[in-house]
């Protein structure tokens, strides 16, 4: 595979966005919204095929990837209210939105704070709320324990952003958040290390990453949040999660399916957190299966 990507783009929304947009249809527009640490790099295996049915746009949020902070916050609500002056701004006809474990908490949020701004969400190893029973892994959550504790978490992320080897960084990562990390070729890892070297110039790289952490882990603390967020949420859903996810265990995903039986879900046997990145293939033709039902 050799990727030919669209340029990168900047757009002002107090600060710059930094995002691609691969040409589609003008009535629909897929905004790609990545994960915690991630960056546009998450989608350029699926977005040339998402772009049959639509403009894609995948954007770096405000501390991640090439979009720096400057001065914007990094919690749920900061970045949420960033992806609705993008959705506000650069998308076009209908928007649909897809996101990736913390970028599927972003799109949910969106998505039931102003339900006018979303048609669907696409939602991929997305971080659901905890169900009962159904236990995460125990390094992943002793992991983001320490990112919670005062100093141990923000030294953490100094070490992960600025002090370890970039492409140690890519390759570490992807074997947690996929199931085969020889499924990913070579020049899609090459394309997230250029973005953690390009990341890891940012002296605001590390406290980003612990504020969206930290914030991740008060919504989840929350009883009555989680639920009244998905409850307010009207758009159709497709869930599409790996039963290999170590970071979301799929058991979240199906749980909150049972709570919203009008969803569409498909749990793939085989994958892991990123399915877009592990089986593009499979994942475009679930969403491409899908689509007649929003439109």
């Amino acid at each position: 595979m050799t990727l030919d990507l669209p340029a990168l783009q900047t757009i002002d929304l107090d600060g710059p966005v930094s995002y691609r947009e691969w040409a589609g249809p003008a009535e629909t527009t897929f905004v790609l919204v990545h994960g915690l640490g991630g960056s546009n790099a998450n989608w350029v295996r699926v977005a040339p095929g998402l772009a049959g049915f639509g403009r894609v746009l995948a954007l770096d949020l405000p501390g991640f990837g090439r979009s720096p902070r400057v001065g914007r916050g990094s919690g749920m609500m900061d970045l949420r209210r960033t992806l609705s002056r993008f959705v506000e701004t650069a998308a076009t006809g209908e928007v649909i939105l897809s996101g990736n474990s913390m970028g599927g908490v972003v799109s949910m949020i969106q998505a039931a704070v102003e339900p006018g701004s979303v048609r669907a969400l696409v939602l991929t190893g997305a971080g659901f709320p905890r169900a009962k029973h159904v236990r995460p892994h125990p390094l992943v959550w002793a992991t983001f324990t320490m990112y919670e504790a005062p100093q141990v978490g923000d030294l953490l992320a100094q070490v992960r952003t600025r002090e370890i080897d970039a492409e140690r960084v890519v390759r570490l990562g992807m074997r947690v958040i996929t199931a085969n990390a020889s499924s990913i070729p070579d020049d899609v890892i090459e394309l997230h290390v250029d973005a953690v070297r390009a990341h890891a110039n940012d002296p605001d790289a590390g406290p980003a990453f612990v504020d969206a952490a930290r914030s991740l882990l008060r919504l989840g603390r929350r009883p009555d949040a989680a639920p009244r967020i998905l409850g307010n949420v009207t758009a159709p859903v497709l869930v599409l999660h790996g039963r290999r996810d170590t970071l979301v265990p799929a058991g979240w995903a199906e749980a909150a399916l049972r709570e919203h039986p009008t969803w569409r879900g498909r749990i793939f046997p085989d994958l892991g957190h990123v399915p877009m990145l592990e089986a593009p293939g499979r994942w475009l033709a679930e969403v491409a299966d899908w689509l007649p039902e929003v439109r």
